[in-house]
């Protein structure tokens, strides 16, 4: 499934803006993680680095883990995919490493946040 698709309108298959936060109730931070390894995922599976709307939306999709902790490399990674086109290919290497490199990271923060207090 590409990213591009992800906010497509179940009935039309329209793209558009993403659905409204405000309506859907929110996500927890682990829901954050996880739907961010996803995202990483469709996007490395696809090979869609390349496009700038794809790094876009991969981009506001990892913008709420910058209130986690998590050091500087979520910003770092928002910043460079937010390159506008055409993305360098010391860029597109760079991004597409450390976006690997996060992914065990978010993994294992949303474990910890999805478990309970002790």
């Amino acid at each position: 499934m590409s990213l591009r698709r992800s906010f497509s309108h179940p009935a039309t298959g329209a793209r558009g803006v993403p659905p409204d936060p405000a309506l859907a109730a929110p996500l927890s931070d682990a829901e954050l993680c996880e739907r961010a390894v996803q995202a990483i995922w469709r996007s490395l599976d696809e090979h869609e680095l390349i496009d700038q709307a794809v790094r876009d939306e991969l981009a506001m999709v990892l913008e709420p883990l910058t209130a986690l902790p998590l050091g500087p490399q979520a910003r770092r990674l928002i910043d460079t995919l937010r390159l506008p086109d055409p993305i360098d290919p010391v860029h597109l290497y760079w991004l597409t490493r450390r976006l690997l490199t996060l992914v065990p990271e978010l993994q294992a923060t949303a474990v910890a946040l999805s478990k309970p207090d002790a």
